[in-house]
């Protein structure tokens, strides 16, 4: 955990992934934008930066918004790395967080620390999209999601690899810093079939990079588990009799 005398000299960069100001998210950006400022916590929190619509042409769920989405989140990186900030929140433009999210997060004083958000479809499935991190013979990296009865009140990463989304993570200067001049510094990409979330977290905690994820940091996930509502949606649904 943090030295908590350290923390006057930390701050937060916040950057918001946006891909068109006209699309279903420009809706939630309110929503959003408010949790990051009603964060709890002594750490300046730098003004959150949004990123210029894309100006390419695609189609939610195509393969081209989400090389969209990449370059989306490589622009906050590079406007992250001409501050002086010491770390990168970054924070899906339909992820509500928590009050105490950040300040919970940078106590663990690891190079990348999330919390967690349920799937778009967690009332059936009942787990948020976070889990342990595949063998690294898997290039990729895929997540093995667990029950949320299983998650909830715990963190995860100390000794084995997780990883999930990147909705409500923070991460370290040095995690995007150039660590050898023959070798890129570390920046979100596709591969292939691999996913530019699952494949960060894979490639982190590869490179040698702590990582965490706690479960006690939940957030919303617009439109369908809103922050407000969540002591409501966060529990087991109750299945009914099959004789009722």
């Amino acid at each position: 955990m943090i030295n908590l005398s350290l923390k006057s000299n930390l701050s937060v960069f916040v950057g918001i992934p946006s891909l068109s100001r006209k699309d279903r998210y420009d809706s939630y950006i309110s929503s959003v934008l408010n949790s990051i400022r009603t964060q709890k916590t002594d750490i300046t929190i730098l003004e959150p930066y949004i990123t210029p619509p894309h100006s390419g042409i695609y189609q939610h769920g195509d393969r081209s918004r989400l090389n969209a989405i990449t370059g989306r989140m490589n622009n906050i990186v590079d406007r992250f790395m001409t501050t002086d900030a010491t770390h990168l929140f970054i924070n899906d433009g339909d992820v509500e967080t928590p009050s105490h999210a950040i300040d919970t997060l940078i106590r663990h004083n690891v190079d990348v620390a999330s919390g967690v958000y349920p799937f778009h479809n967690f009332d059936s499935v009942y787990s948020m999209a976070f889990g342990r991190v595949t063998p690294n013979d898997n290039p990729c990296g895929k997540i093995r999601p667990r029950d949320w009865d299983y998650m909830k009140g715990h963190v995860f990463g100390e000794d084995e690899q997780w990883g999930g989304g990147t909705g409500c993570v923070l991460i370290k200067r040095r995690v995007f810093k150039r660590h050898h001049h023959k070798i890129a510094p570390l920046r979100f990409s596709r591969d292939g079939d691999c996913g530019l979330d699952i494949f960060f977290w894979k490639r982190v905690q590869d490179a040698g990079f702590t990582a965490r994820v706690d479960a006690n940091v939940v957030c919303g996930h617009l439109p369908k588990y809103p922050l407000k509502y969540i002591k409501s949606w966060i529990r087991r649904p109750i299945k009914p009799d099959k004789d009722t």
